[in-house]
C-alpha cells in the first residue's frame, strides 16, 4: 500500500502503530496471522485494529474506501436531484424517481472508476 493510503492518516500514536503495521503487512503481501507471529505481536489485536480501522473508513478492500449510501428525503420544492459520488460521478434524476431505481442507479454509479 502505498503512502497516500487512508491508512496513513491515523490520529493518535496508537492508531499509527497499528496503520503502520497495516501496511506493513500489506507491503510485505503476509495474513496477518504470520505478520503478527514474525513480529511478536498479538494475532487477535492485530485483527481488531483492522476492524477498528475499517469501522472508521481507514480501510477497505484493496484500500479504497467503501462508498456508502444514505437514506435521504428529498425536498418536496426540488424537481431535479443532483448527487455527487465519492468516486467523482455526478448523477441527476427527477425527484420523483422509484426508491428502488434509485437505489440501483446510485449503486451502478458508485462502482464506476
Amino acid at each position: 500500500m502505498d503512502n497516500s493510503s487512508a491508512l496513513t492518516q491515523a490520529r493518535t500514536e496508537r492508531q499509527r502503530f497499528w496503520v503502520e503495521h497495516l501496511n506493513a503487512c500489506q507491503e510485505q503481501k503476509l495474513s496477518l496471522k504470520a505478520y503478527a507471529r514474525a513480529h511478536g505481536l498479538s494475532v487477535s489485536a492485530l485483527y481488531a485494529a483492522k476492524s477498528a480501522c475499517k469501522r472508521r473508513d481507514k480501510l477497505s478492500q484493496g484500500g479504497v474506501p467503501t462508498p456508502k449510501l444514505v437514506p435521504v428525503r428529498l425536498a418536496p420544492t426540488a424537481s431535479m436531484v443532483r448527487v455527487l459520488l465519492s468516486n467523482g460521478v455526478v448523477v441527476e434524476f427527477p425527484e420523483s424517481i422509484d426508491p428502488q431505481r434509485c437505489q440501483a442507479l446510485l449503486i451502478s454509479a458508485s462502482a464506476l472508476p
